[in-house]
């Protein structure tokens, strides 16, 4: 189980990049170091080389008469400077360093003069480097060779021409072996190889710890889900004072349980509100059934009864239709034929169909419309989200008040209001309104919430890709704004 949880997964995570940073810090660490001791090497050996190059310089440079005067190579000044020139390659100083480096003195031919005792074998530099070192320049170079014990190996070599009178004279040359460089890197690669490991299992103790610290929340939070049933969605999460995910996380869990509370708690509504539709209409036709049934009745008074029956009937279906026509909007089965519409001729129809109803209480139906207002649209559902706004102002306007209908756009939008005086409801209800299920205050005309004609308003500005939101306060009644877009997007 743990090596499947998100503790895990973070704790994989976390040593993977981990291991990957060490290897790259390991890596560069590497090449500094081989770069560092490549360069102390190259210091090593060309200080020698400078040294006993200048020493060379100075046998055959002697002060007379207060000026600098080359000397003359005879058998007694050449027997001297190999005496001399040998104590220079031999010298040691005090630096144990120099114990390890070896040095030759060649002629212009390449050939030995002088050199270290036990001289290690170096292949000799390329013809076409030698002719460029007697051209006056020196140069670093790594050469295979068989040191004292007669091992193979490399050789880091420095060769530098010895100057005079404007022309090369001897050649020195300082040898220092590449094998102390490997060995310490060798060493190096030895050390991080255990190290590497060794960091990474240790690391993998804070690294648990944090795990467990950060989710920590999220395992409360998981306490806290285990605890809620539909029974109990009144418990909320504990929000952490912090402003991270996991603030976020909870807030949102919060969210959602609220949803679902008010969505079961409208669902209970809506099929107490449903029940109740459905009892009335069956309770009067069973009335009225009875009662056909027990007298022996008139043609008119059957008929009156089948009449009253018809009108209960087209109760049933008028809720039946409403809830087909939401599960297609939800099921996305909705047929829709987009076509260019006279928006202005449509809403001053369905202003015309609606006014009887409005007249039948007293109330002023009127409209303010640009001229000329079309756009892409379905003609037919369009039809029916203007006729279910106006039924539902109509409906809970009081007797002698006015409900208003106006139209405007914009170079994108077409934006219809339907505005009325009506009951209104509080403010804190309207993020409410367009729930299918949610119960509106019963005390309202008698009558329990808005029905279905608001949501299914809803769903068919939301197929034209368009907005529609109400505005309304307690007793100054509703403002509608529906807004579609000029062309249909697809």
């Amino acid at each position: 189980m743990f090596f499947r949880s998100i503790r895990f997964k973070i704790l994989l995570w976390y040593m993977l990049l981990l291991t990957v940073t060490l290897l790259i810090f390991s890596t560069i660490l590497y090449g500094i170091f081989d770069k560092f001791l490549i360069g102390s090497l190259e210091d090593l050996i060309s200080s020698r080389a400078e040294g006993v190059a200048d020493s060379i310089e100075a046998y055959w440079i002697a002060p007379q008469g207060g000026k600098n005067v080359e000397l003359e190579p005879n058998a007694d000044s050449l027997k001297n400077f190999e005496t001399a020139a040998r104590e220079w390659v031999e010298e040691k100083r005090k630096d144990p360093e120099l114990l390890k480096v070896f040095v030759q003195i060649l002629d212009t031919k390449g050939e030995r003069l002088i050199s270290t005792r036990a001289m290690p074998f170096v292949t000799p530099l390329k013809k076409s480097d030698f002719d460029d070192i007697l051209r006056g320049e020196d140069s670093f170079d790594t050469l295979t060779g068989t040191a004292i014990n007669g091992e193979k190996t490399k050789f880091r070599v420095y060769t530098k021409p010895v100057i005079q009178d404007g022309k090369v004279k001897y050649v020195v040359q300082v040898i220092g072996p590449v094998d102390l460089i490997s060995l310490a890197l060798n060493n190096l690669i030895f050390i991080l190889f255990f190290l590497l490991p060794l960091t990474i299992l240790l690391a993998a103790i804070p690294g648990v710890l944090l795990a467990g610290l950060t989710l920590r929340p999220v395992d409360s939070m998981v306490r806290t889900l285990k605890q809620i049933t539909a029974e109990n969605l009144k418990l909320k999460i504990h929000i952490p004072d912090t402003k991270d995910e996991v603030k976020r996380l909870a807030e949102t869990f919060n969210d959602m349980i609220e949803r679902l509370d008010r969505s079961f708690s409208s669902q209970q509504s809506f099929i107490q509100d449903i029940s109740y539709e459905l009892k009335e209409p069956l309770t009067a036709l069973k009335e009225e059934f009875e009662t056909a049934l027990k007298k022996s009745l008139s043609k008119e008074e059957y008929g009156a009864i089948l009449n009253k029956g018809l009108g209960e009937l087209d109760k049933f279906s008028a809720i039946i239709d409403g809830l087909l026509v939401l599960a297609k909007f939800d099921n996305s089965q909705m047929p829709f034929e987009i076509k260019k519409i006279n928006l202005t001729r449509l809403l001053e129809e369905v202003a015309q169909n609606m006014k009887p109803l409005a007249e039948g209480k007293d109330i002023a139906l009127s409209s303010f419309l640009q001229d000329t207002i079309t756009l892409d649209g379905d003609e037919l559902q369009l039809k029916r989200l203007f006729a279910n706004l106006l039924d539902n102002a109509i409906k809970y306007t009081y007797r002698k008040g006015k409900i208003v209908i106006a139209a405007h756009k914009n170079d994108k939008f077409a934006n219809i209001t339907v505005s009325d005086t009506g009951i209104g409801m509080p403010e804190d209800e309207l993020d409410y309104i367009f729930d299918r299920f949610y119960q509106i205050n019963k005390s309202r005309n008698g009558r329990g919430g808005f029905g279905l004609g608001l949501s299914i308003a809803k769903s068919i500005t939301e197929a034209h890709k368009g907005k529609i939101s109400a505005e309304s306060q307690q007793g100054k009644g509703f403002t509608f704004t529906v807004s579609l877009p000029i062309s249909y997007p697809g």
